[in-house]
C-alpha cells in the first residue's frame, strides 16, 4: 500500500501542475491517496465506476480548458482501451494517468500478475508513453514531466508507481 509521504507527494505534484480535477476508481494499492484527497480542497474529486468513463471525464475537463488526471490500478488500461483509442487517436485529447503497478515483481496475489504481464503491452498498443516509478525520489518529477508531456504531445501519458514505492 501507498504510504502517506507518497501520497502527499502525488498531491503536491498534481498542485504544482495545476491540476484542477483527479478522477479515480478506488483499488487497494493507492488507498491512503484516495481518502486524502477526498478530504483536500484543492481538489476538485469524481470518483468513477468504469476507467473509460474517468477517461471521457477527464477529456472534457481538458476540452473546457482544466488539467485532469485519471488515477487508477494498471489493469484500467484494458478496460479503458476503446475510450483512450477514441479521445487521443481520433481526437488528439490528451488524458494523464497515475496507475498502482498490480503485478509488479514480487506480487503477492495470483490474480494481480495478468495485470502486469498485459499493461505494457496495451500501453504500447495505444502509442501512450509512460514512466514506471520504482524510485521514491522520481514520483514528484515524473508526474510532473507526464502533465507537461500530454498537453505537449497532445496525446494521453501514463505514470505506474512500482512496486518499491508501493509496498
Amino acid at each position: 500500500m501507498i504510504s502517506v509521504e507518497t501520497a502527499n507527494e502525488i498531491m503536491d505534484a498534481l498542485e504544482e501542475a495545476h491540476v484542477e480535477l483527479v478522477v479515480f476508481l478506488p483499488e487497494s494499492r493507492l488507498k491512503p491517496l484516495y481518502s486524502m484527497l477526498l478530504e483536500d480542497k484543492r481538489f476538485e474529486v469524481v470518483t468513477v465506476p468504469h476507467e473509460g468513463t474517468g477517461a471521457a471525464i477527464c477529456a472534457g475537463s481538458f476540452i473546457g480548458g482544466r488539467r485532469a488526471v485519471l488515477i487508477m490500478e494498471n489493469s484500467g488500461i484494458r478496460t479503458a482501451a476503446e475510450s483512450l483509442a477514441r479521445i487521443g487517436l481520433e481526437r488528439q485529447i490528451p488524458v494523464t494517468m497515475i496507475m498502482a503497478y498490480r503485478g509488479d515483481m514480487g506480487e503477492e496475489n495470483w490474480w494481480g500478475v495478468n495485470h502486469g504481464i498485459t499493461m505494457e503491452p496495451m500501453l504500447k498498443a495505444l502509442r501512450i508513453p509512460y514512466t514506471i516509478v520504482r524510485d521514491q525520489k522520481m514520483v514528484k518529477p515524473s508526474i510532473q514531466q507526464a502533465i507537461l508531456h500530454a498537453e505537449t504531445s497532445m496525446y494521453h501519458t501514463c505514470v505506474v508507481i512500482g512496486r518499491p514505492v508501493i509496498s
